[in-house]
């Protein structure tokens, strides 16, 4: 699974919104660090829905905006031709950040183990680097694997509304988060270390 395949077509639809928010002057930095505060309010949710549950229904929309304004960002760029070395730092700097914000507050849920979701946000993190150094070694920018950042946002939605229809007695969609974040990431590290040895020879 590589949710990054529907991303051409995420794109097209949000052409008319990138055409909108060039004409008004906004620029892509301002898009790109405006994701940060969207991904902190989306923990801070999770973290109070222990004591209002409904807040799980608001992580996903939190979390489809972050990801929309991770495209719109690149797409603005493009589009204006305001690409320079300083935005694609806060964009790297800005999604490391925006997935702890979002990722690390499941390890203070009911029925988390907190050790095995930290370790899976470490995992995410890691992999994210392999992505970025494998550029900087003189290759392509690596965005594959089964928990790349939108397959990670995926399974973060899923157990959101598993929490919230199953009700607080039933922690099994915390419990079950962490592991398969671990094991998501770690399979995603791997597989971007063995494309970034291949590509680099």
């Amino acid at each position: 699974m590589d949710l990054y395949a529907t991303k051409g077509a995420a794109n097209a639809r949000l052409t008319p919104l990138v055409d909108r928010l060039a004409a008004a002057g906004v620029t892509p930095d301002q898009v790109t660090l405006a994701a940060l505060p969207v991904a902190i309010l989306g923990g801070a949710c999770l973290i109070a829905s222990s004591t209002a549950p409904i807040l799980l229904l608001v992580v996903p929309l939190l979390v489809v905006l972050r990801l929309v304004l991770n495209l719109i960002d690149g797409n603005l760029a493009r589009r204006t031709g305001r690409i320079h070395a300083r935005g694609e730092l806060y964009n790297e700097l800005g999604d490391r950040l925006a997935d702890i914000a979002l990722l690390a507050p499941a390890a203070l849920l009911p029925g988390a183990w907190p050790e095995v979701v930290l370790l899976g946000v470490l995992g995410a993190v890691l992999a994210s680097y392999v992505g970025v150094a494998a550029r900087a070694a003189g290759g392509d920018r690596i965005y594959r694997g089964i928990l790349s950042k939108p397959g990670r946002m995926a399974l973060l939605v899923i157990c959101s509304i598993w929490a919230f229809v199953a009700g607080p007695p039933d922690n099994m969609a915390w419990a079950a988060f962490g592991p398969l974040l671990l094991l998501g990431t770690t399979l995603t590290l791997v597989e971007r270390i063995s494309i970034a040895v291949r590509r680099l020879e």
